[in-house]
């Protein structure tokens, strides 16, 4: 029989090189495992006690807030005009009241005086259009004072849609059909900690390497919901205008006031 060839001298020497890359690669693997899993657990720990965060949304003409907007300040402008018109109306039939009276009045001074004793049948036609003619004039003065307060309401109510198309044409929703505007949704419970000019940070890897992207201008009227950015629960709150760069616009959380983990 023939002797058994031995190993080659060169797998022998790699032998040692293997197994401290495995041994490397093992060692890189665990601490992948192990910085992940610390990093969910401060995420996890963090959003569970934050209040500060914040979800831009950058607004567009097609967006629905947008189009809802400018949906309600069409239909306020459309009820102001039709306030507008019943108020037009109500002043004509006015006029057209002191006008007949007027004219039942220059009647009723010519020819009240000479029909106050009637003989010919003539004399008592003219003593019944003369009766006729005071009962129209009491008839239309009875409806001036109910004509006068419709007037005086619709005053009022055209002074409070006046208000509604104002401040439906100050709401940023409708700037965004000329130009970009950014908003950001801010849950409830995060409104103690928003104040207008307090600066906005976001963060380039999850919680860290964060750097002021911009500040809050105004929050806005009308509670929403939106997205946890965290665990996409839904929440309730408001909306506010804020003035950030590009990059932290597209962001998709930002925090107000200061760095999440402050020194990173």
């Amino acid at each position: 029989m023939q002797p058994r060839p031995s190993r080659p001298r060169f797998w022998i020497a790699l032998q040692p090189s293997i197994v401290r890359i495995y041994k490397v690669a093992g060692l890189v693997a665990l601490t992948a495992i192990l910085v992940g899993l610390i990093g969910f657990l401060v995420v996890n720990i963090f959003y569970f006690f934050d209040h500060t965060w914040i979800r831009p949304i950058v607004l567009s003409p097609t967006h629905q807030r947008v189009v809802d907007a400018s949906t309600q300040l069409a239909d306020a402008k459309l009820r102001a005009s039709q306030l507008v018109t019943e108020r037009m109306e109500i002043d004509g039939q006015l006029a057209e009241i002191e006008r007949v009276v007027a004219a039942d009045d220059r009647f009723i001074a010519e020819i009240g005086g000479a029909v106050d004793a009637p003989k010919t049948p003539d004399q008592w036609l003219v003593r019944r259009e003369l009766e006729k003619t005071k009962l129209e004039k009491e008839n239309l003065v009875g409806k001036r004072v109910p004509l006068g307060q419709r007037i005086e309401s619709l005053k009022l109510r055209l002074k409070d849609q006046d208000a509604v198309v104002g401040r439906l044409a100050q709401t940023p929703y409708l700037k965004a059909i000329e130009s970009k505007v950014t908003l950001a949704f801010i849950p409830n419970q995060n409104l103690r900690n928003l104040k207008p000019g307090a600066p906005l940070y976001g963060c380039a890897w999850g919680l860290v390497w964060c750097h002021k992207v911009g500040t809050v201008k105004a929050v806005l009227e009308g509670e929403v919901t939106d997205i946890h950015p965290h665990d996409e629960s839904v929440q309730r709150g408001l909306m506010v205008e804020i003035d950030v760069t590009e990059w932290g616009a597209s962001e998709a959380v930002l925090f107000v006031g200061s760095k999440p983990l402050w020194f990173l």
